[in-house]
């Protein structure tokens, strides 16, 4: 009869559900991921080039407080090698109905929606970058460094968070304008120290839907960057985005105005893309992207009026998880040209998690 019992009680106890703690998962204290890009490009005078992109995002910390680093290395289409780090930043998070976010270092840029969703290569579905953070825009005063649109800048600063439900809302200061890139490793191509503040925020009616707007206001050139400015100049740029994702199919857009101080009075230009993505089974999507920039060119004795057009339209397949192949198609229109280049394209992005 003991030895029943004691069957019975041991078969009971191997059936019995495990303590809630020992079935949830901990959170690894520290997180990896690397992704990597190999592209060719090529035009229609038979003209190639390559570019090559490694970077890692690696974080330290438990949920609430972590370090994030992301460094990167770049073999730019011209053979430039580029070595950087475009983030290394502490993060405090407090989770609740009303969610809080706090960043300090080297943040990432509170201003536009295309340096938070396409600097990475699995997270952009096309080949090539917005030209808004690559493409210089035509002088703007005289003998003076060209600015972007809005360039691909990470600066240092601090960030506050917030968000509900349906809504989010921030507020940052950083030590650089938007319209100017910076790198953190390099002693050469580094803007000026200015104060710029941002606020911005946005709405989420639906989900899949978000519509959101940030206004930025700041320094933006030297005055001894150029021996026709006697004093600092500002800027304030605005901008309106938008992202939308419902079935198989993904749209972002972002329009962005730049008022720029100049010592011949304010200079506008203004710029937009439109992105799309449709997957078509679950290996097999496309994907396109159509941009415009509006920028004045000044000159001694004038200005004139200057446009960029790009459209660009890409076919991937997903060989594994962590490996995808792209090929695709550009034309564009630089500034001041009259004529449309083609260039085909073709990409392998791969991606991993660690840990």
């Amino acid at each position: 009869m003991r030895v029943r019992v004691r069957a019975i009680l041991a078969a009971a106890c191997l059936a019995a559900p495990l303590p809630v703690t020992a079935q949830q998962a901990r959170p690894s204290v520290l997180a990896i991921d690397t992704a990597a890009a190999l592209e060719q490009i090529a035009d229609l005078d038979g003209n190639a080039a390559s570019g090559l992109s490694l970077d890692a995002v690696v974080s330290i910390g438990r949920p609430g407080l972590e370090v994030i680093v992301w460094p990167i290395v770049q073999r730019l289409n011209s053979g430039q090698w580029v070595r950087d780090v475009w983030m290394a930043t502490v993060r405090y998070e407090r989770p609740g109905p009303i969610g809080m976010r706090i960043d300090g270092g080297l943040i990432p840029s509170p201003v536009g929606l295309a340096n938070l969703t396409v600097r990475r290569p699995h997270l952009n579905p096309t080949i090539s970058q917005p030209s808004s953070l690559f493409t210089a825009l035509p002088p703007v005063e005289l003998r003076a460094p060209r600015p972007n649109l809005l360039g691909a800048v990470y600066p240092f600063g601090t960030q506050l968070t917030v968000s509900g439900s349906r809504w989010d809302a921030r507020a940052a200061v950083m030590d650089t304008s938007p319209l100017r890139r910076r790198r953190i490793l390099s002693r050469s191509n580094t803007s000026p120290r200015f104060t710029n503040v941002v606020v911005g925020g946005g709405v989420t009616p639906i989900v899949g839907l978000r519509i959101g707007a940030s206004v930025t206001h700041g320094g933006w050139l030297r005055a001894s960057e150029s021996p026709a400015v006697t004093a600092d100049q500002d800027a304030t740029i605005i901008t309106i985005e938008s992202e939308f994702a419902f079935a198989y199919t993904k749209l972002a857009g972002e329009w962005v105005r730049d008022a720029l101080e100049t010592s011949r009075g304010r200079r506008i230009a203004s710029g937009w893309f439109v992105l799309g993505q449709q997957t078509l089974t679950p290996r097999w999507f496309v994907a396109g992207r159509v941009e415009r920039i509006a920028s004045p060119l000044v000159l001694p004795t004038a200005a004139i009026e200057r446009r960029f057009t790009s459209v660009e339209e890409v076919l991937g397949f997903r060989l594994t998880p962590e490996l995808t192949l792209r090929a695709g198609h550009r034309v564009r229109r630089g500034f001041g040209l009259s004529s449309y280049d083609h260039r085909a394209a073709v990409s392998v992005v791969w991606w991993r998690r660690w840990m």
